[in-house]
């Protein structure tokens, strides 16, 4: 059988459109060969839920949102077409969930345990899942009343130092703040010295190691110095110095008696000291004496008679 030109066309035409809607279904999530089963679902509000929004079970799309009404009774009637493949347990519930955090609406189906299978055109239980904005503004509302009720503290404590502080008291502050910066630069200035220094310092601690590992060498010695000093410390305990400084006494007492005995004009020696009429006759007496014996031994004959052979000398 031979076709003409213009009915080839037309059955490409035909096909082509046929193509074209099966694409634009396929696209939407629908199975135009493999059929789908439509469910009814009610929300008070469907917060942005669009026609052709995906119908998921565990991520899985399995169907699409075909309608979404307003129905008599103030509730929003959603109609998702689910594929034949998936059967929907009776219990079941459509939760109306966010994809991303721009907010896209998806319906996650939970399905449940029963063995019962929810009838076509059944109406299964709908439930609204916060999404991540409105669990983070669950989680931040807490914590911007907190921050509002501490900025208003803190805004009445500066109110309030603000008060308190009169003019007077707000310069001091500034002076001091003043003399805390140059207590820094010299905080600062004294660090730069000792970097500078660090190399004396360094010098004086390792001196310092050398002389405590001589004491550590040298330990042994040290005790025996200190055993010999608290040996003589306790011979000097034992010692009678008692009895020693008491004989000091005693000759410093007998000692004085003769000082006094000397400066007395009693006795010889007294008189020696303190006449000076004895003193110059005994100071005649050995003048006188030495010019005697000055003579005797210039003239030993005038003193010394001599017989020998019994001659006389005249």
């Amino acid at each position: 059988m031979k076709f003409s030109k213009e009915a080839r066309i037309g059955l490409l035409v035909a096909a082509s459109i046929l193509i074209f809607f099966a694409g634009f279904y396929f696209l939407k999530g629908a199975n135009i060969f493999s059929g789908e089963n439509e469910y009814y679902v009610y929300y008070d509000n469907v917060q942005g839920l669009q026609p052709s929004s995906p119908v998921q079970v565990k991520g899985l799309a399995v169907g699409r949102v075909s309608e979404i009404k307003l129905n008599g009774g103030g509730k929003v009637q959603v109609t998702i077409a689910v594929n034949k493949r998936t059967k929907i347990p009776v219990g079941s519930v459509a939760k109306l969930t966010s994809t991303d955090l721009l907010g896209t609406k998806a319906i996650s189906l939970e399905l449940s345990n029963n063995e019962q299978i929810a009838e076509e055109e059944s109406i299964i239980v709908g439930d609204v899942e916060g999404g991540i904005i409105d669990a983070l503004s669950v989680e931040i509302t807490p914590l911007l009343r907190d921050m509002r009720h501490a900025v208003g503290t803190l805004d009445s404590v500066l109110l309030s130092v603000n008060g308190v502080l009169d003019a007077e008291s707000k310069e001091n502050l500034r002076s001091s703040i003043a003399n805390l910066d140059v207590t820094m630069d010299n905080f600062s200035q004294l660090s730069s010295r000792l970097n500078a220094e660090s190399t004396q310092l360094q010098g004086v601690i390792r001196n310092a190691n050398s002389i405590t590992s001589n004491l550590a060498s040298n330990n042994e010695r040290i005790t025996n110095i200190i055993n010999n000093a608290s040996t003589i410390t306790d011979q000097l305990n034992q010692a009678q110095i008692d009895k020693t400084m008491n004989e000091f006494r005693l000759a410093a007492n007998q000692l004085n008696d003769v000082l006094a005995k000397v400066n007395g004009k009693d006795g010889s020696l007294g008189l020696l000291v303190n006449d000076p009429a004895m003193y110059n006759n005994l100071n005649s007496s050995l003048h006188t004496l030495n010019s005697l014996m000055a003579d005797i031994e210039a003239h030993p004959t005038r003193y010394i008679n001599l017989t020998i052979f019994g001659r006389k000398k005249q």
